[in-house]
């Protein structure tokens, strides 16, 4: 019994024993899957922090290509802009160049042009003061026969109808003084202010040289009226006393003879030399034409005591004449026609 006893204790001591180990692995264990519970858990959030900071880094990465997508973008457009850049700088180095270049040819020739209208408006001016002195001298042949209408005038007093015509010649003959002073007025104002081209001055002067010639017309039919009247005064005082002759050669200018070759006042002389000096001023205007050839050696028939008592005027030398235009009108009616003019107009 006592073993059985002694047996029963010791199962017993075991048994407690078996007990607390087993509590003890029991705590162990619940401490154990507490650790692992927390563990797991720590795991957890652990994972989920490294997936929230992989998807943020996937994000990051994920914007980072689109930035260098778009930086890559924009500098292809930086390098194309730059590309149209120098060449657009290429285009205007050269514009700038034919430019330049243009404008030096422009300047050249504006210079030669320039050049060019001075020298024909020298030129211009020298015909404009050799026409003024022309005009000038035919202006001083009016007024001396207008002397010599009045000495007539006292002459022929008793013959009232011839008188009549004389003083609607000379009227004629003041207008048309008139009108030429007028034309070349409007001659020189036009070829000064250069605004009218030079055709309209060719033109201008194709007009005062018909006028001229018409007065010279005019002078020489009153010439002729002058030349038959004297004869015609002579004639019928043939028979009168010598008083009447002697009276009358006492007046100056009172004597009238026929016209003849030898006693022929030159009104337009123009000689081969004018034509030499205006041709290089002609030919170098582009715009200019050529002004048709010279009258030569136009005379007008006087009377001795006339000639006497007026003083020639100077006439402007050889080689400052001008190339004065005729017309047929002109050449037909003109004293000593020549052929070579009239085949030339």
């Amino acid at each position: 019994m006592e073993a059985e006893a002694a047996a029963l204790s010791q199962l017993q001591l075991q048994l407690l024993a078996l007990v607390s180990d087993l509590r003890l692995t029991r705590e162990r264990e619940r401490a154990a899957r507490e650790e692992l519970r927390a563990s797991s858990e720590r795991w957890k959030a652990t994972e989920e922090e490294r997936r929230r900071e992989a998807r943020e880094l996937r994000a990051e990465s994920a914007a980072r290509d689109d930035a260098l997508q778009r930086l890559e973008s924009r500098v292809k457009c930086l390098e194309n802009e730059n590309e149209l850049l120098e060449r657009n700088e290429k285009d205007l180095k050269e514009n700038i160049e034919r430019l330049l270049q243009s404008r030096e040819a422009f300047m050249r020739q504006y210079e030669d042009s320039a050049c060019s209208l001075q020298w024909t408006i020298q030129m211009r001016d020298k015909q404009i003061t050799v026409i003024s002195e022309k005009l000038n001298s035919h202006l001083a042949l009016f007024n001396s026969v207008g002397k010599e209408v009045a000495a007539v005038k006292q002459v022929l007093g008793d013959v009232e109808c011839l008188v009549g015509e004389k003083e609607n010649v000379v009227s004629d003959l003041k207008c048309k003084v008139q009108r030429i002073s007028v034309l070349e007025k409007d001659f020189v104002g036009t070829v000064v202010s250069c605004n009218m081209p030079f055709l309209v001055s060719d033109h201008y002067l194709t007009e005062m040289l018909k006028e001229l010639h018409n007065m010279e017309t005019a002078l020489q039919k009153f010439q002729d009226i002058f030349s038959r009247l004297g004869h015609e005064e002579m004639k019928s005082s043939l028979p009168v006393c010598e008083s009447q002759d002697c009276k009358r050669n006492s007046i100056p200018g009172s004597q009238v003879d026929l016209p003849n070759e030898d006693r022929m006042i030159p009104i337009i002389d123009e000689t081969a030399n004018a034509n030499a000096e205006c041709k290089p001023g002609i030919d170098t205007g582009s715009n200019q034409v050529q002004s048709p050839p010279s009258l030569k050696h136009y005379a007008l028939p006087c009377s001795e005591p006339v000639a006497a008592n007026i003083e020639k005027p100077e006439c402007p030398p050889e080689s400052e004449d001008i190339e004065m235009g005729t017309s047929p009108e002109h050449q037909t009616h003109s004293a000593n026609p020549d052929p070579d003019i009239e085949n030339q107009s």
